[in-house]
């Protein structure tokens, strides 16, 4: 569940910064007081005596593919809600994401910016902080819905992201489909 929180962490800078948030990698909305900055997850590593490719069956593969499919539905929902939560305060994704750094590099006092600018990007960040624990509610079902475990989920994660062999046969698996 770590992993997902950490997520969440980052998806509402990380949407509008990157212009389009990483599927299932680190970019998660992070429990916040009002300003507190989205931060980036540490990246664990895994070695073989940790988590060996034959861990996971073949099974668990083909339900870490498709966890990550309806992931990147649940992402997709919730970066058109940040738009529109942008669209609705009136501020641009372009001065989101300018502030939203200079916040995060505790410089927001010296972003050039309205009054009006300053309260919806406050605003905005609040709004979409509100989405975090229905967002992820809504990721945990996409993992645990054909019986995956978030904790099994985790470790094929940081399996597939270190591991070519493991790379190769969740990709090998998905074009069995």
């Amino acid at each position: 569940m770590n992993m997902i929180k950490n997520k969440l962490k980052g998806l509402a800078v990380a949407v509008l910064i990157v212009g389009a948030g990483t599927v299932t990698n680190t970019a998660f909305a992070q429990k916040k007081k009002q300003q507190t900055p989205p931060v980036q997850p540490k990246t664990e590593q895994i070695t073989p005596q940790t988590t060996p490719t034959s861990a996971f069956t073949d099974a668990d593969l083909k339900q870490f593919a498709q966890a990550n499919g309806r992931l990147m539905v649940v992402q997709k929902e919730g970066e058109k809600a940040m738009l529109a939560i942008l669209a609705e305060e009136k501020l641009s994704v372009e001065k989101f994401t300018e502030m939203a750094k200079a916040h995060q590099q505790q410089k927001i006092n010296e972003v050039k910016a309205t009054p009006e600018e300053f309260a919806a990007f406050n605003k905005s960040a609040q709004r979409m902080m509100a989405l975090q624990p229905t967002m992820e509610q809504d990721m945990e079902k996409a993992i645990v819905k054909d019986g995956l475990t978030v904790e099994k989920y985790e470790q094929i994660m940081l399996a597939f992201k270190q591991d070519p062999a493991v790379q190769a046969k969740v990709q090998q698996l998905m074009e069995q489909k």
